[in-house]
């Protein structure tokens, strides 16, 4: 049980990588919040699964790109768990669509709920990691940021907020680091989840040929990954992007 006395929030683990991260985290012995942003039921759903397997958990709804809904989700953590030691800035969005045909409303979309999103909830909780000298934050990346080409899907409004977090990571862990809170992010490449479902299938397929396994990673992939991350086997790594994408990225 490597989390074993840990709390953890996972923003965004009501479904999809966030859900088998919340599920991992339990096993290995964390308490863990499950954060949403819409749906109760799925939230609670995650939970119970938790608690039926015998972990701990509860579920907390909160929209991480407003501040004061962080700040809630802070607060209700602290109020259930009374500490919290693992940060796992998840919650986001994909919006597959050409550049030129991208609205503004598109962007303002992406960056509040990816880029907006990743600054709350690591201004809201790194206070509390400062002062107990101890913390594990990691956010979730995307292959997007350096494969360009993905068969015809188009994500170049997404790639903006989503580099814009692994660029944010590198001096936030710097500054982090005296203080004991290790700050690195995981980066999936195809994960067979719900987003699949979002985008187009035609390049979904031509999009597999990219990957060098021949396969969608899987969300417990993820999740194992993170876990790893979220230990004290991991405390001398900080600053590092860990790419789980079946070898995607070395093309």
């Amino acid at each position: 049980m490597k989390l074993k006395a840990r709390v953890a929030i996972i923003t965004g683990s009501s479904r999809g990588i966030g859900k088998a991260i919340a599920q991992r985290f339990a096993a290995d012995g964390a308490k863990v919040i499950v954060n949403y942003k819409n749906s109760a039921e799925l939230g609670q759903t995650v939970v119970d699964e938790i608690q039926n397997s015998g972990g701990e958990a509860i579920a907390v709804q909160a929209d991480v790109s407003i501040r004061a809904q962080t700040d809630r989700l802070r607060d209700e953590s602290l109020d259930a768990f009374g500490q919290i030691d693992i940060l796992v800035s998840n919650a986001g969005i994909v919006i597959d669509k050409p550049y030129i045909d991208s609205t503004e409303e598109d962007w303002n979309v992406a960056i509040d709920s990816n880029l907006r999103g990743f600054f709350n909830v690591t201004q809201s909780i790194l206070p509390h990691m400062i002062e107990r000298k101890y913390g594990r934050v990691i956010a979730t990346g995307s292959i997007i940021n350096e494969v360009a080409d993905f068969g015809g899907n188009k994500y170049s409004i997404c790639t903006a907020s989503k580099g814009g977090i692994v660029d944010m990571m590198h001096p936030i862990a710097a500054e982090m680091a005296g203080h004991g809170i290790t700050v690195n992010a995981v980066s999936p490449g195809y994960i067979a989840t719900e987003m699949l479902g979002e985008i187009d299938a035609a390049g979904l397929e031509e999009a597999l040929r990219l990957v060098p396994m021949r396969r969608y990673g899987k969300p417990e992939e993820i999740a194992a990954a993170m876990a790893f991350l979220a230990s004290d086997e991991a405390a001398y790594i900080t600053g590092q992007t860990i790419r789980v994408n079946g070898g995607m990225s070395m093309s």
